[in-house]
């Protein structure tokens, strides 16, 4: 494998997928697409915590769930 490959997980799932699965650019498009979704859900959390705490009340009654059901398209 190459240097760019710093966690021992993606690279065996890289070694995996690439080529048999998908190529190498649709593995990267995937795989930040997944990072980004995933970076989004922790700012949703972080907000929806940062709310409960300081006692805000929007009209809007999020829950968790759905704010990550949403995000990751599994609605």
């Amino acid at each position: 494998m190459t240097s760019r490959f710093e966690n021992g997980i993606l690279c065996e799932v890289y070694a995996k997928a690439v080529p048999e699965l998908v190529d190498d650019e649709g593995f990267w498009f995937r795989y930040f697409y997944r990072i980004d979704k995933a970076k989004q859900v922790e700012v949703a959390r972080a907000d929806l915590v940062r709310r409960a705490v300081s006692g805000e009340d929007d009209d809007e009654n999020w829950e968790l769930g759905s704010i990550e059901s949403s995000l990751l398209g599994r609605a």
